[in-house]
């Protein structure tokens, strides 16, 4: 049985800016800086495979529609279309 894993709007990843902030003073704040060279390339790199990734997991998109068609996993309609209207109505 495959195990899925609900997600909401604000888990999604940001990568921080490396340009400087405006407030709603139009004051300038420098962004935080990271304080070792380590943990600089660190994050670099993750950014980097962060970047590559597809926004949609086209494997597992299959895994679920094989696992409904072979009767695996039901789908209940009514919930997936609250799910969604909820999720959209949060993210607006």
């Amino acid at each position: 049985m495959i195990k899925l894993t609900p997600t909401l709007p604000n888990d999604r990843v940001s990568i921080a800016s490396t340009q400087p902030v405006k407030t709603e003073n139009s004051e300038k704040v420098a962004p935080s800086k990271i304080s070792s060279p380590s943990t600089e390339q660190t994050l670099t790199q993750a950014r980097d495979q962060l970047a590559q990734l597809p926004e949609v997991d086209l494997d597992k998109v299959a895994e679920v529609k094989a696992a409904l068609s072979r009767g695996e996993i039901g789908l209940d309609s009514e919930a997936l279309a609250h799910s969604m209207l909820a999720f959209f109505q949060r993210s607006e």
